[in-house]
């Protein structure tokens, strides 16, 4: 009967869909409470700062003490140093190629963006003059001191902790790469629903939720082709740095619908370059991620398995 009784023990990780929303709720409630230890411990609510130290030290609550420790996730029972090598945090070697590939790929859509507002140029009308080129890019608007966005932008890396790296390794035990990869996209993408709850614009949050999906179908591809999350890392920080350096025109004149759909179409056509861009680079630079795994890392699955097998 014990033996019985532990095999048949609730286990999240052998729940994704109820991991998922559990871990989600927890995300919640913890940035709730961080807000309040934020307010009482007297931290301005216009200091960028705060924009940093709350989600930071919420994903940190969460993603190294709730996830591993409190849901077990992904793979059970297991170490913080185990913990971390089942969502490829720790897998950064080798360092300089996944850096080199981390940074070209932000480059390549931050590039398509400043590309994007030569065509809205264009289908104004107006000319393609020097000093409308010299204008393009404007990198000094998102980096100090004229702009906090490079402490704002921080926060995005844990995101790729949450999505590619927990779970995606969650969702990869019962689905296939391509089901993995459209799952977490899509609900990498709904989760900026949330920022309607602040007030957001509910067009310009439509744009967010189908704009960080289709960027989601390459963070999930990206990551399962070099079995690492710092290069998705990379590219979520940097382009969240950078975006609107490097959209500048397009934003400035362009009217919020139009903008958008420029976007839109920019990221439906630089995705497909950057995976082909990724699979190229990572032929010739990167060892394929599947001499070195195959599906569940070494030890994971023994995590699985309860005491009441030892009887």
């Amino acid at each position: 009967m014990r033996e019985k009784s532990a095999k048949s023990r609730f286990q999240f990780a052998e729940h994704p869909w109820v991991s998922l929303l559990v871990t989600l709720i927890a995300v919640l409630t913890v940035f709730l409470f961080v807000v309040v230890l934020g307010t009482l411990a007297g931290i301005p609510g216009d200091s960028p700062y705060r924009l940093l130290l709350i989600p930071t030290l919420s994903h940190l609550i969460v993603l190294i003490l709730i996830v591993p420790f409190g849901l077990r996730l992904p793979y059970g029972k297991r170490s913080l140093r185990e913990y971390l090598d089942d969502i490829r945090l720790s897998n950064v070697n080798p360092f300089f190629p996944l850096f080199v590939l981390g940074v070209s790929c932000a480059l390549f859509l931050l590039m398509s963006s400043t590309l994007t507002s030569i065509a809205y140029r264009l289908a104004e009308g107006l000319p393609i003059t020097r000093s409308f080129l010299r204008g393009l890019i404007d990198l000094a608007a998102n980096l100090p001191p004229d702009s906090p966005s490079y402490i704002v932008s921080f926060p995005a890396i844990f995101e790729e902790v949450l999505w590619r790296g927990v779970m995606l390794r969650l969702f990869h035990r019962m689905y296939t790469e391509r089901q993995t990869i459209l799952i977490t996209a899509l609900g990498f993408g709904l989760l900026h629903l949330f920022n309607l709850v602040g007030g957001g614009d509910p067009t310009f949050v439509v744009h967010q939720v189908v704009w960080s999906s289709v960027l989601g179908f390459f963070y999930g591809y990206l990551v399962f082709r070099v079995d690492s999350l710092l290069p998705a890392m990379l590219f979520h920080y940097l382009v969240n740095l950078f975006i609107g350096s490097f959209g500048v025109y397009l934003q400035r004149q362009a009217s919020t619908e139009a903008a958008m759909l420029y976007s839109f179409i920019s990221v439906c056509i630089v995705v497909p370059l950057l995976i082909l861009w990724v699979k190229l680079y990572a032929s010739k630079r990167l060892p394929n991620p599947t001499s070195r795994e195959a599906g569940i890392p070494v030890g994971a699955a023994c995590a699985l398995e309860t005491k009441g097998d030892k009887q």
